[in-house]
């Protein structure tokens, strides 16, 4: 060991040692005067950043999309929460390129095994959904419904639970149209699928109720009552998207070709000449995108509706037959809780399916009724016994004792119709329900329908007392018994049917009715078309019944405005003669042709001066009637107000109508 540290001494001493003066002072210090360029990077080459959790460090698109599918619980529930806190402040546009990622991350997040990371998804989807236009969220639809579809079939009951969040997601964000004709029909199915079974015996009824079993996070046990009222209520709310599908008028199809012209109206003339197109106009095609996606598109035909019909009906009854207390004796049944809701969605449902059948019915051309009238074959009888003779009606709630709120919980919970002691929303449904079923009743039913008749009445006596909601119930019950059922029941029940009629009268001309959801202008229309139709004018009284209506009619021509089915009544009404009402006309003729240049005529689309003119010549051929009943003096005078405050063609065409004979 020494031999070899000598030998690197001597190797050392060998190197050649480079010796060099020393700087002078000053010049051994480092300069600092040298220019630097700064480093610019161009805005298309940055990537698209968003900002973390916490607000201090910042995580790039690419990164946060990947996070969303990380084994990582964590790491998924905090990239759901970057994307939600990025929309909300705005970074939406941002999101645009990067859509398909986007939703297979979000919606994938539905079919998670941990239960926050689901909810986190569902919160993430509607901040998205809310702060993207429509069109931008059309082409990707097809990736949520697959992914919803997933999750209510999932083996998880969890999963299959936390799917109902999901899909009131979409029906608060996603346009109902777009919903109905894309997902409906597969989703109506799958409602199906959660809460019954096929059975594979020879009986008639092809679906069977199922028992859940599973436990409800977070809520301990679910019963089985509860998770079918709460799968039924989506149901309900699917169904309510077809509806508003049909009332928008969007029954078109999906592989439809438009025709983009304008309508010309040509009378022919013999002596001058005329132009035709006789050139096919140009087609422009309106598929939608899911066509050219290749999805299917739901077909609002005869055999679907059945199948609707045909799976639900016995399903719905025998869900009632469950939760229903059973009747022992004379006594009167109080429903519980879950009853009462379970009711009130079931009879929901029940008017939804004979609303779509209704409207099918009547867009066919021939004006069919076999599916209504295959309806009352196969559950009239059924519905007749299970929801009113074997069960105490009208329904009565059992009273729940309120917890007054603790200081925690400040916020006050909104009822739910259906949480009323006297369950009157239940009750209004099943009248309509049962007048849909026997539009022509028997003699075995003069029984049944005086009980709905005698409830009908004590609403109306309590009417101030219902919520809006109650009072439209109310009237669709009143519109099905008294003009849908009225020429029939007039000759069952008719000291009943004009009990009804007057207290219905009264209410109306008392203003009682309110003015919200529009529910004082459909009783208005209901009496107008009833005053229209000389068969039940006369059956339930005639002018003795509606005088005091009558009367009251020519005071809606001196408000600022007034409906055209109103107008349509008045005019039906002077030309059948009608003496209590053109007599009440005439004596109000001064204050009405007062208020014509500021009347508006609503339910009218056209809004130019022709078709106002037009709307103020239908009032003012009113008179054309009413004179034989006014003095003619009183109607002079009304035609110098209007020469002097009226334009001239209003003043010329009154003087001609009132000079004509």
């Amino acid at each position: 060991m020494g031999g070899h540290h000598k030998k690197n001494l001597r190797a050392e001493k060998a190197k050649v040692k480079l010796k060099g003066a020393k700087l002078p002072k000053g010049l051994n210090v480092t300069k600092t005067d040298f220019k630097v360029r700064k480093i610019e990077i161009r805005e298309q080459l940055k990537e698209s950043s968003l900002l973390s959790i916490n607000g201090q460090r910042q995580l790039n698109l690419k990164e946060t999309l990947s996070r969303l599918k990380h084994h990582n619980q964590k790491f998924r529930t905090d990239a759901l929460r970057n994307v939600r806190d990025a929309v909300k402040l705005g970074q939406a546009e941002h999101l645009i390129g990067h859509l398909n990622e986007l939703f297979q991350g979000i919606a994938g997040g539905a079919l998670d095994m941990e239960r926050d990371v689901r909810r986190e998804s569902f919160k993430t989807l509607d901040v998205l959904l809310e702060a993207l236009p429509t069109q931008a969220v059309v082409p990707f639809f097809h990736i949520i419904a697959a992914y919803l579809r997933c999750a209510m079939t999932h083996v998880q009951p969890a999963i299959q639970e936390d799917s109902l969040l999901l899909l009131d997601v979409l029906l608060q964000r996603v346009p109902s149209r777009m919903l109905a004709e894309r997902s409906a029909s597969t989703i109506i199915g799958h409602f199906i699928d959660m809460i019954s079974r096929a059975r594979h015996d020879t009986q008639h009824t092809n679906r069977l109720l199922t028992v859940r079993l599973g436990q409800g996070q977070g809520q301990g046990q679910q019963t089985t009552i509860k998770w079918r009222t709460k799968v039924l209520l989506r149901l309900q709310q699917i169904l309510g998207t077809l509806l508003e599908q049909h009332g928008s008028g969007g029954g078109s199809g999906s592989g439809s070709v438009r025709t983009t012209t304008t309508t010309r109206v040509i009378h022919f003339d013999a002596k001058n000449p005329q132009f035709y197109n006789v050139l096919s106009p140009l087609q422009v095609d309106s598929r939608g995108v899911h066509v050219m996606l290749g999805e299917r598109l739901r077909q609002a035909d005869d055999q679907q509706l059945r199948g609707y019909v045909e799976q639900l009906m016995p399903l719905l009854q025998d869900n009632w037959l469950e939760v229903r207390p059973q009747q022992q004796g004379q006594q009167q049944l109080l429903l519980n809780v879950d009853a009462a809701e379970s009711l009130h969605v079931l009879l929901d449902i029940m008017a939804q399916l004979w609303q779509l059948v209704l409207h099918y019915e009547s867009m066919q051309q021939e004006h069919t009724r076999h599916l209504s009238n295959w309806m009352r074959q196969t559950f009239a009888a059924g519905f007749m016994r299970n929801f009113l003779k074997d069960c105490s009606y009208p329904y009565q709630r059992i009273p729940v004792v309120v917890q007054p709120p603790s200081s925690r919980s400040k916020k006050k919970r909104k009822l739910n119709p259906s949480q009323g002691e006297l369950c009157i929303a239940q009750n209004l449904s099943l009248v309509q329900l049962i007048c849909h079923f026997y539009p022509q009743p028997e003699e075995a039913q003069r029984d049944d329908y005086g009980c709905l008749l005698v409830y009908i009445n004590q609403c109306l006596r309590q009417l101030q007392e219902l919520s809006p909601d109650e009072q439209l119930r109310l009237v669709a019950a009143l519109r099905a018994l008294l003009l849908d059922n009225g020429a029939s029941l007039l000759q069952l029940q008719a000291h009943q049917m004009g009990s009804v009629m007057s207290n219905c009268i009264d209410e109306y001309v008392q203003q009682h009715y309110t003015t919200r959801e529009g529910v004082a202008t459909r009783m208005l229309n209901l009496l107008c078309l009833i005053v229209q139709r000389r068969e039940l004018y006369e059956g339930y009284g005639g002018e003795a019944q509606f005088a005091t209506f009558l009367n009251y009619l020519p005071q809606l021509l001196l408000k600022p405005s007034v409906a055209d089915a109103t107008l349509t009544a008045m005019s039906t009404l002077c030309r059948q003669q009608n003496g209590v009402f053109m007599a009440a006309l005439a004596e109000n003729a001064f204050q009405v042709l007062a208020n014509l240049e500021q009347l508006q005529v609503t339910g009218d689309a056209s809004s130019d001066d022709n078709r106002r003119f037009e709307n103020q010549k239908r009032i003012l051929n009113l008179f054309y009637y009413a004179r034989q009943k006014s003095d003619s003096k009183r109607l002079q005078v009304a035609l110098k107000h209007l020469k002097e405050h009226a334009s001239e063609r209003i003043a010329s065409y009154f003087k001609c109508l009132l000079s004509y004979d």
